[in-house]
């Protein structure tokens, strides 16, 4: 039984949460379980040569955006996590830190028998410590 749920989402791709989040959703129902949503950024390198607050409103955007997709799609106030990182990385860091019990995420689109599993999505289901559901684009 799942008490927290957490579900990847990459904000610039409809794929990552259009049947994901349904599913998420009534995961959450289902089992009386809290759901969260993580959305993975690429790691801001302060260089020489840019200004000291450069990339300083990406975690703002992506989380206004995250918060857009969710509130049209009957998640309103579920819980925003914004990491910089490896994706794969940031969502299994998480999901341990913070104790999830499920993580459901979208694959890739693809035909039988060729199935889209990115690298992101096999590291994730190869290394969690907890459940992973796959939903398929």
């Amino acid at each position: 039984m799942a008490t927290k749920i957490l579900l990847p989402i990459e904000h610039t791709d409809d794929q990552s949460w259009k049947k994901s989040l349904p599913v998420a959703l009534e995961q959450a129902k289902f089992y009386g379980a809290t759901l969260e949503v993580v959305s993975v950024i690429p790691e801001i390198v302060q260089l020489p040569n840019l200004p000291a607050n450069y990339g300083a409103g990406a975690k703002d955007h992506v989380t206004g955006v995250l918060r857009s997709i969710l509130d049209s799609n009957g998640a309103e106030g579920v819980a925003i996590h914004v990491e910089e990182g490896s994706v794969y990385r940031e969502i299994l860091k998480l999901a341990h830190k913070e104790g999830f019990d499920l993580i459901v995420m979208a694959s890739a689109k693809g035909d039988f028998p060729n199935y889209e599993i990115g690298p992101n999505l096999a590291r994730v289901v190869r290394n969690a410590h907890c459940s992973v559901t796959i939903v398929r684009a």
